[in-house]
């Protein structure tokens, strides 16, 4: 049985969905064991949620932008809305 990959702490979002994106590709090929799945699928979730806090502390910081800049130019920040479909 293959140990579980550890993610850089440094990973770049885009360098951790491509990793994602190589896990689902291996897991939908069929060509793992069921213990190499099992690995495969536990380090894709492990990427999944490092992908998705990048994302929320980018969405947190382009609120504080907007919010720093619309003191001065006199506009108002929308909740962001998630995208969900």
């Amino acid at each position: 049985m293959m140990a579980v990959k550890k993610i850089a702490k440094n990973i770049k979002f885009e360098e951790a969905l491509a990793e994602l994106e190589e896990q689902v590709r291996l897991l939908e090929s069929g060509e793992l064991s069921l213990e190499e799945s099992l690995d495969a699928y536990k380090y894709g979730v492990e990427l999944s949620k490092v992908c998705s806090g990048k994302l929320e502390a980018v969405k947190q910081e382009v609120e504080k932008i907007v919010v720093t800049d619309s003191n001065d130019v006199g506009y108002k920040l929308e909740p962001f809305q998630d995208v969900e479909g």
